[in-house]
């Protein structure tokens, strides 16, 4: 709701903007020089508009499928988590505590730290990448006596690899945004898509000014759409840390199920 409004600010901001510069062209610029760019300015106007919109459709396409696998992976990279936790319940008591210990502490981290990080950052938790680390090196402690315990052992271990592959997309997609240069040229279309409608507006004033001010709300909210979905772990848009806070839960239910 917050981010809503915030948009709905920038395109009422935009408008204004592009109104009001409107206004003032219109009483600086002659009608008959505005007349002639109306003139000379259709099909000029006709490419850039639409070299904006392809261009705003491929980031938001891009930036929305990035979303989606950055919530695949976090999914991912918890149910995996939660698979390790069952695989204590076959370990002694002690190695079992210890890996629940691990395993607690690396989800915690990740809620409390990482997530936070993630989203002002761009970039992972040191306290977290510890956690799993430990937890890794956990496993390295571990020798099967029977065939049985052998096979568990190796699906564990497949397990805890799968947590660390998709914590790595996930560092690498946390710090995937929209390209400077993109961002550039998406500001530099906009406003060239703008200027017709302020430069070569109607000769009635009201409807001068109302167009303009239509047109630069709509960049003004397409752009703030855009940066919206700029990172997948923060913005209006962004990937929440449910799969941990699930997957804390599925650790108690596992606890309570008692001895393996």
């Amino acid at each position: 709701m917050f981010v809503a409004l915030i948009g709905v600010l920038v395109a009422v901001a935009a408008a204004a903007l592009a109104g009001l510069v409107a206004y003032v062209v219109g009483r600086v610029v002659s009608a008959q020089t505005r007349q002639d760019f109306r003139d000379g300015s259709g099909l000029v106007s006709g490419i850039v508009g639409t070299l904006f919109a392809i261009s705003v459709g491929l980031v938001v396409v891009a930036a929305w499928n990035q979303v989606n696998t950055a919530a695949q992976t976090t999914s991912t990279e918890a149910s995996n988590l939660v698979d390790v936790y069952w695989y204590s319940r076959s370990l002694p008591e002690t190695q079992q505590a210890t890996l629940r210990h691990l395993a607690d502490e690396y989800a915690a981290a990740v809620i409390r730290e990482e997530w936070p990080l993630m989203a002002e950052q761009h970039a992972l938790s040191a306290g977290a990448w510890r956690s799993i680390e430990q937890l890794r090196a956990f496993f390295q402690t571990i020798e099967p006596r029977s065939s049985a315990e052998s096979a568990r052992y190796g699906q564990a271990m497949s397990r805890i690899q799968a947590v660390l592959d998709a914590r790595r997309a996930r560092a690498q997609m946390a710090d995937s945004g929209v390209p400077a240069l993109l961002w550039i040229a998406l500001g530099g279309c906009g406003l060239i898509a703008v200027l017709p409608s302020i430069v070569c507006g109607s000769p009635v004033r009201k409807v001068h000014i109302s167009m303009a001010a239509v047109v630069g709300g709509l960049v003004g909210m397409v752009l703030f759409l855009v940066y919206q979905l700029d990172f997948p772990f923060s913005g209006g848009v962004s990937i929440s840390p449910a799969a941990f806070e699930q997957a804390l839960d599925r650790f108690a239910s596992i606890r309570s199920l008692g001895a393996g």
